[in-house]
């Protein structure tokens, strides 16, 4: 049986079989016919405008959409900017994140397919950079979300680039569709200028930047990103800054999957509880999202006064520091592994 118009476009776009019968929720007639068109081919702005009959203006319009969602990719031929079919696996994020309703109306059983495939994507996608983890965890890739970072060391990051965007965590918004957005993903230096550019995120100052990162720590979210950028990329030409629930991250989940635990992302910290100053007020117990810090239903004595107990088993710990940001008595420190 030949392939239908919608299952033609599927191929090319690189969707998952589920969603196949959702191709008109993702894009227009008018740009599906561009992709069927273009299908293995890089175009100029002008060569688009012959292929479908339109005005340069018109084409200028569709194509300016159609980057902004990456169901296109833009590249440059020499002086010329051309054109490229993309691949679902990035515009799902932006789908997910901008266009919530449209992935909210998919039944549960196509949002589940669909979300199963893309982290298994994000897998294969990473699969030779995974290998090398496996060898060696601490070797340095252009990764996003590669290494647990202190808040400290996410505040430096940002301030020092001269660029910085926030988008809507994508894998928030595709695990927990209708939740509340949380502009948890950082672009910074040259891929927050690029990301700009194609008219994704929104840009901050170094001072909105800061104040971001710190309602993100006092939400509990984990910062992730390169920790070696100064010695590998000191210009920050390919940097990408993650705030992660690791309920819903793809990339703690893809590390758990694949038994790379603590090596991505990379842990280098753990947490080390001063008993002298604990008042076992519980704080901490309610932010670590590993469970490492805990009650054990004992008490202790301390200056007179019966306190509960709490535990920390370094094990569990993944130095994401979370306890030390919010001990109101200053009574954990984080110990570089």
């Amino acid at each position: 049986m030949p392939e239908s118009k919608d299952e033609r476009f599927a191929r090319i776009f690189s969707m998952p079989p589920a969603m196949v019968p959702y191709v008109d929720l993702v894009v227009s007639e008018q740009e599906k016919e561009l992709v069927l068109q273009m299908e293995g081919q890089s175009l100029s702005e002008n060569q688009i405008a012959e292929l479908m009959g339109m005005g340069l203006d018109e084409t200028e319009h569709l194509l300016k959409e159609m980057t902004k969602r990456e169901v296109l990719i833009r590249s440059m031929h020499g002086t010329q900017v051309h054109y490229a079919v993309g691949r679902f696996y990035a515009t799902m994020d932006y789908w997910t994140s901008y266009e919530t309703g449209s992935w909210s109306r998919l039944p549960k059983w196509t949002r589940n397919a669909v979300t199963e495939w893309q982290l298994q994507d994000f897998i294969k996608l990473h699969t030779p950079s995974f290998e090398k983890i496996a060898q060696d965890p601490d070797v340095w890739l252009q990764m996003k979300n590669r290494d647990v970072l202190l808040l400290d060391e996410a505040l430096e990051l940002v301030a020092a680039s001269e660029y910085v965007c926030v988008l809507p965590c994508p894998c928030k918004t595709t695990m927990q569709p209708g939740s509340p957005v949380i502009e948890g993903s950082m672009r910074l230096g040259a891929r927050a200028k690029e990301t700009l550019e194609i008219g994704q995120g929104r840009s901050l100052t170094a001072s909105e930047a800061k104040a971001h990162l710190l309602m993100l720590d006092r939400m509990g979210l984990v910062h992730t990103g390169p920790r070696f950028w100064r010695q590998h990329d000191p210009d920050l030409k390919w940097v990408s800054h993650g705030n992660c629930n690791i309920t819903y991250s793809f990339p703690f989940q893809a590390g758990f999957r694949l038994g790379l635990a603590k090596k991505y992302p990379r842990v280098h910290y753990v947490a080390q509880i001063d008993q002298e100053r604990c008042q076992g007020c519980g704080t901490c117990v309610g932010r670590c999202p590993f469970g490492a810090v805990y009650h054990d239903g004992t008490s202790i004595s301390l200056h007179g006064t019966r306190l509960r107990s709490i535990v920390l088993n370094p094990e569990q710990c993944f130095g994401c520091g979370l306890c030390a940001t919010s001990c109101p008595e200053e009574a954990i420190a984080m110990q570089p592994l």
